[in-house]
């Protein structure tokens, strides 16, 4: 039997996630007001971070679709970013019918299946898939 990995597995490796946000029409101002401020707390309290970038992707009738581009140092940034007081109160504030429903998440790793495994349990809450990366590298630092 194989034991579950839990304690957060480190590696200096960039890596990346989107994260895509499904957002009624009638709440993009408010989720906008939000976002803005997770952005400011992420830049200021988090080094690991190298890039927090929002876009929008997709509009219909009914609801916007956004999309979070983060790249982290490597995966402790990615833990620190996660167990933040700051990223907690977001969630807990989208979780109050900001949202249409679960966000998207998709990672780009350079991973052993040990630490994918540790990282689609700890992402359980969330849509969650590995990118398909067909060709690319991972710069360690």
């Amino acid at each position: 039997m194989t034991q579950q990995q839990t304690t957060v597995p480190s590696d200096n490796k960039i890596m990346a996630l989107e994260a895509f946000e499904h957002v009624p029409n009638e709440n993009v101002a408010r989720y906008l007001e939000l976002a803005q401020i997770i952005d400011d707390l992420v830049r200021d309290k988090e080094p690991g971070m190298l890039v927090h970038a929002l876009t929008q992707t997709s509009q219909n009738e009914t609801e916007t679709v956004f999309r979070w581009l983060e790249v982290f140092e490597n995966s402790d940034a990615l833990e620190a970013h996660l167990g933040s007081d700051h990223v907690a109160r977001h969630i807990e504030q989208l979780s109050k019918g900001i949202l249409t429903g679960q966000i998207d998440l998709v990672i780009y790793a350079d991973w052993d299946e040990a630490t994918r495994a540790y990282w689609q349990n700890r992402f359980s809450t969330v849509n969650f898939s590995y990118a398909a990366v067909e060709s690319g590298f991972y710069r360690q630092r």
